[in-house]
């Protein structure tokens, strides 16, 4: 469905890395060090976030983290500092370590219910009459899902939303091959994504090639052309070049800074 091909992007990032390391002729080390640094420094930011609303019994412990975390992100041969940062990971309470992890989880399932949220608010301005009330009426209980504290809670809620939906709303969702109106919040999703980069300092060297990129992305939205939207789409999958596999692994970084709330 719609909003899984958006968060399916995450596990893309993770097979994509796993390639790249085992085709180390095909990515530099310098590339593979920017991928890398890059990651730690977003593994910190979610530590901060995390630090904002810490239980007090495990702030030493985890400030000392976040601390490895800079330290790695910052230093000349991130390659070695994670593998180093992973081992001394491996030698933490196990009680702190499940708890940062179910602070990460959590930050992934509120972001997972905002991409939704996002996805059906975009859709809503793609349809119109029965399906754009529909969508409007249940917008509303993505907020409550995101604002609940329990994450068992939060997520039954979450994944409840959909068990609502009508026929019709799961047909236009589900439909093979895609119909225009999920075809544009897909590619309004990139376009975000591309503007986003636009602001970022370690996209500078790829200026040019966002730029093209987001006039492709324009292009394809101004279309009826359904293969055009489509052959756009596809394109994001393509790692074979060292620009695609930045846009890839900065997807997880877009999803934090635009969803994570």
């Amino acid at each position: 469905m719609l909003w899984q091909k958006l968060l399916l992007i995450n596990l893309q990032i993770i097979l994509a890395l796993q390639c790249i390391v085992g085709n180390p002729v095909e990515v530099d080390v310098d590339e593979l060090k920017a991928q890398i640094s890059s990651h730690l420094s977003y593994t910190a930011r979610r530590l901060a976030r995390i630090q904002q609303d810490v239980d007090a019994k495990y702030a030493i412990e985890l400030e000392q983290l976040l601390a490895r975390y800079l330290k790695a992100a910052n230093a000349e041969d991130p390659l070695v500092e994670e593998k180093q940062l992973l081992e001394y990971e491996g030698e933490q309470r196990q009680s702190f370590m499940a708890y940062v992890n179910l602070q990460y989880d959590e930050q992934f399932l509120n972001e997972d219910i905002r991409v939704q949220e996002w996805s059906m608010r975009t859709l809503m301005t793609e349809v119109s009459g029965p399906l754009a009330e529909e969508i409007e009426e249940v917008l509303p209980a993505y907020e409550s899902a995101v604002k609940i504290d329990d994450f068992d809670q939060k997520y039954t809620a979450f994944t409840g939303i959909q068990e609502t939906f009508s026929a019709a709303l799961w047909q236009l969702i589900d439909a093979e091959p895609e119909e225009e109106a999920v075809l544009n919040v897909q590619l309004k999703f990139f376009k975000e994504f591309l503007l986003y980069l636009q602001k970022q300092e370690d996209a500078a060297s790829f200026a040019a090639m966002i730029k093209d990129t987001l006039n492709v992305v324009d292009s394809a939205l101004a279309s009826a052309d359904l293969k055009q939207k489509m052959d756009v789409l596809d394109s994001f999958d393509d790692l074979t070049t060292k620009f695609r596999r930045y846009l890839d692994y900065k997807v997880l970084e877009f999803q934090f800074d635009r969803f994570g709330q």
